[in-house]
Formats: structure tokens, C-alpha cells, sequence
């Protein structure tokens, strides 16, 4: 890992096997995720310790980091899972959020000059069917909530990207 601030190497360090997903936490200093097929691993960025493993269960094919130490993912399951990075434990889950695997996930986050924004409450899934939905995250409980809404691409979807804008 290379600190870019101070232009120098800050670790070297093995892993087992290379990582198919690589993302950085809110703030981006702290903790960094890698997903290798179904587990999840969080480390610390100053030495690359492992904090926490999680198995997903299935193969992992997307995540995207949320605030306050989650860490959303999507896959084969066809569900959108939510990580207590902290833990390591399943936050929540939405389960058979689409028919075919997630390929995508965006968690829309506020501004950083917008401080009268609540926090973030909105997440967006893509999966290879081609279906994209949106979800209110408060309305998660333990039955499987309904998308704020969807559309459908007729198209094969590999990623998905978004940004929040008033």
C-alpha cells in the first residue's frame, strides 16, 4: 500500500490470493474492505491487519461502503446485504431483492456541504437481468420491503454508478 500523501510505501504485505473487490471506507483512512468469491475481509489501512471476516454465503460480485461501518453488498444470492463492519455480522438483509444476481450497488451519500442532510438513507441495486432498483433503507424491517422504484433496461448489466444531486 503506497501513502500518497507522504509519497512512500506505508506496508508491504502478502495476501493468501488476490482480492476480486477492493473498497476503502467512509472517510477513506481508516479500513479497507477486499472481497475474494463469498468472504468479506475488513483490515486496517496502517498495517493491513484483518478487523473482521465475514462469509457472504455465495459469491460476492459487488459492495459498496455506507456510513456508520456498513458495508452493502450483492451477489449470487440475489440479495443486498448490509455489514456491521465493527462486528462483522449481518446489519440486515434484503432477500431476494432481485431474480437474477446483483451486479451493482450505490449507496448515495450527502454532500459534504450540505450539513443540514440527514444521513444517507438511499441505496441502488442493478442486476444482470437488467432490473435497477432504488431503496428506502429506513424501510427496511424483517419482511422484504418494496423499491422506492425500477426500471427495466432490457439489457445485460455488469455495474452500476450514481451520484447524488439536489
Amino acid at each position: 500500500m503506497v501513502n500518497l500523501v507522504r509519497g512512500r510505501r506505508s506496508f508491504l504485505g502478502k495476501l493468501d490470493r488476490e482480492a476480486e473487490i477492493v473498497r476503502y471506507g467512509d472517510g477513506g483512512a481508516e479500513r479497507f474492505f477486499l472481497v475474494r468469491d463469498e468472504r468479506i475481509s475488513v483490515h486496517d489501512s496502517e498495517d493491513a491487519r484483518v478487523l473482521a471476516e465475514m462469509d457472504g454465503g455465495r459469491r460476492v460480485l459487488s459492495a459498496a461502503v455506507g456510513e456508520s461501518g456498513l458495508l452493502f453488498t450483492g451477489g449470487e444470492d440475489r440479495n443486498v446485504t448490509a455489514w456491521d463492519t465493527t462486528s462483522g455480522k449481518v446489519a440486515y438483509c434484503i432477500d431476494g431483492a432481485h431474480s437474477a444476481r446483483v451486479k451493482g450497488l450505490v449507496v448515495f451519500k450527502k454532500k459534504s456541504d450540505d450539513q443540514t442532510c440527514e444521513a444517507p438513507n438511499v441505496l441502488a441495486s442493478a442486476a444482470s437481468d437488467g432490473v435497477i432498483r432504488v431503496w428506502d433503507l429506513r424501510m427496511i424491517t424483517k419482511e422484504k420491503p418494496n423499491p422506492l422504484a425500477e426500471a427495466n433496461t432490457k439489457s445485460r448489466l455488469t455495474c452500476l454508478a450514481g451520484s447524488s444531486s439536489k
